[in-house]
């Protein structure tokens, strides 16, 4: 009896009570050190490595960015607090789609590109045409947005990258470059991601210049895998289809 209410005593001074707190998850500096938001950790160490989303309209006070969603991933720790640096950002479907209208093409493309750093990342772009077109000029439209915008990421590290996306200036150079080959009512961004550790060194096999040939054959990723049927009828993605899917 007496060694069970030892080994009980050893037992009970082992338990160590791990009291939690509420920590508070600050942006970097590049956002102006903005609260992103808590997180019920024991300590700030904990804090590494938590990912968090914060609508962008919150961070810069203007509420025409409200259809923006920026994502953040702590890397460090300042006190009591942690520090996270933005790793994505994405366009709300909603907003797209009042974007799209009858009688204009909607063209989708997705690759990985490099910044001026090296760091990998995966964009997003899509444009929309004033009017419905046929598939030559989509052809024409995906290889030069492949291009364009391979060349502008590669003059702009990650976060000035988003800086860029965030003030529209990364959208009207695309938009520039490619009214050249047709009238183009918009172009967005509709996400982009910073691609890290073993995902940013598989996937940045994919060059540049592979995604260029792609575009201009017609097999780059995100094109539609009804593309063949509807070459026979002269038009491809267009905004009516994108509205009835």
């Amino acid at each position: 009896m007496r060694i069970l209410r030892i080994v009980m005593a050893q037992s009970k001074q082992a338990l160590k009570i791990i009291k939690k707190k509420w920590l508070t998850i600050r942006a970097s500096k590049f956002f102006d050190s903005e609260l992103l938001g808590e997180c019920y950790v024991a300590s700030p160490d904990l804090l590494m490595g938590r990912t968090v989303a914060a609508n962008l309209a919150n961070l810069t006070g203007d509420i025409r960015q409200q259809s923006v969603t920026l994502k953040f991933i702590v890397n460090s720790v300042d006190g009591e607090f942690g520090v996270a640096d933005v790793i994505g950002y994405e366009t709300a479907s909603s907003a797209i789609r009042r974007v799209v209208r009858r009688g204009s093409d909607r063209l989708d493309e997705s690759f990985v590109c490099e910044t001026s750093n090296g760091q990998k990342v995966r964009i997003k772009p899509m444009i929309i045409t004033k009017t419905i077109t046929n598939s030559a000029v989509h052809r024409s439209l995906r290889k030069a947005l492949v291009s364009t915008v391979v060349k502008l990421v590669r003059k702009h590290t990650f976060e000035s990258l988003i800086n860029e996306m965030i003030t529209s200036k990364l959208q009207m150079a695309v938009k520039t470059d490619l009214k050249k080959i047709y009238p183009l009512k918009s172009v967005e961004i509709t996400s982009l991601w910073l691609l890290r550790g073993r995902e940013g060194s598989e996937k940045g096999t994919e060059s540049a210049a592979g995604a260029g040939a792609a575009a201009e054959t017609g097999i780059i990723e995100g094109k539609e895998a009804g593309q063949g049927q509807a070459e026979q009828s002269g038009h491809t993605n267009t905004a009516s289809e994108a509205e009835s899917a």
